[in-house]
């Protein structure tokens, strides 16, 4: 049977997207060097304004997806590492259930010895860590 100890509320830091805005410069460079090129009837520099929208804008998605998933999941780490937690590892989705995230399943080793729990949004920035011990 598995009891529930109701644990520490810890603060996880959203993500910042603010290293979205190298790639954001890229992509207004080249709408600018597009227009000057049709403008000018420049059909280099055009196209060239083409490939740096495109690669600018192939970055944005992939750096939103990529950057923002790191973060959480070294945010949630640094959370339990600061609890007292060696080694965490979590299983599961950053998945909404309802109009929430769902509880996230984690292990660590804690005085030598492994243990699970589960990370619980509480809202805004606060989750909940409840460590689960078999009895």
């Amino acid at each position: 049977m598995l009891a529930e100890a109701i644990g520490e509320v810890v603060v996880i830091e959203p993500w910042s997207p603010w290293p979205l805005i190298f790639p954001g410069i890229l992509a207004v460079v080249g709408i600018a060097a597009s227009v000057v090129g049709t403008r000018y009837g420049s059909k280099p520099m055009r196209e060239s304004g083409y490939v740096m929208f495109l690669v600018a804008a192939l970055a944005i998605v992939a750096m939103t997806w990529s950057l923002s998933g790191i973060w959480d999941s070294r945010q949630r780490a640094d959370a339990l590492i600061s609890l007292g937690y060696e080694t965490p590892t979590f299983s599961g989705s950053m998945q909404l259930a309802g109009n929430t995230l769902a509880p996230l399943a984690w292990q660590a080793v804690r005085d030598g010895e492994r243990v699970r729990g589960v990370l619980r949004p509480l809202g805004d920035d606060r989750w909940e860590v409840a460590e689960i011990e078999e009895e």
